[in-house]
Parts: C-alpha cells; structure tokens; sequence
C-alpha cells in the first residue's frame, strides 16, 4: 500500500490579515555591544612616590633612595639637583591613566614662600611603579 500523504493545518497566518495583537510577531530588540570592562590599574601610591623625591630633593633623604622609586636616568638628574631647603606638598596628587600602566601625575607644592607645579610621570614595571620623568615647574 503506497505511503498516505496529508496537508498539514496553516501555521502561519496568511499575509496581509490582521488578527489580535498578541499573534503579531514583535520584532527582537538588537544585542548591545558592552565594551568587556577595562581592567583597573595597579594600586599606585602617588603621593608616597612624589615625596620620596621631594625630600631627596631637599636633602631630608639620602639620593640612593631614589633608586628604589624611579628610573636610572631620572636618578642621576635627580641626585644633581640636591639642595637643603624645606618642601612640602599643598594638596593631593592629580593621576590621569593615559594606559593601565602608565600614570601622570601632577601636584602643587611649596617651597620657601612659592608655590610650585610638580609633573611627573610612572609607569608600572615588574609589578612596580617607577618614576619615569619628574620636574618641578618654577
């Protein structure tokens, strides 16, 4: 006996004709891209790291110490520039994060009746931050 072929029942409904509303198909809301969160930035210390070189800066420390908080180059600038006078910091360091693991940092100081600008810059190097440029803007 050959194989009995039926129709099946419409299961959609035929174009053009309306019915209630909740058998009109509702177009699907578009994925949002989310960007995937940016890792944060090591724990920096900034106002631990400017100090240091301030007081070596004014003699309070001796220059070796900087060795352990920023770049040989910035060292031997450094350690030339010497002097014993009294430095302290007027507000709190400023970070802006160009990159995860780069920071510039900006703080005002006071030195001997003047108000100054320190700029630095550190990056995040073998799981520490280094300084790897500093001047003081007179």
């Amino acid at each position: 006996m050959p194989p009995v072929v039926r129709r099946l029942p419409a299961y959609e409904p035929p174009v053009g004709v309306a019915r209630g509303l909740e058998s009109i198909p509702r177009p699907r809301p578009r994925p949002v891209w989310v960007p995937p969160p940016e890792v944060p930035p090591p724990d920096l210390d900034a106002a631990r790291l400017i100090w240091v070189v301030l007081e070596v800066l004014d003699g309070r420390r001796p220059a070796r110490v900087l060795r352990s908080v920023a770049v040989p180059a910035v060292v031997a600038r450094l350690s030339a520039l010497v002097r014993v006078r009294t430095t302290r910091m007027v507000r709190a360091p400023r970070i802006c994060h160009p990159s995860r693991l780069v920071a510039e940092i900006s703080v005002t100081v006071r030195r001997e009746a003047r108000a100054l600008a320190v700029a630095a810059r550190a990056e995040h190097r073998d799981g520490r931050w280094w300084l790897t440029t500093f001047s003081v803007l007179e």
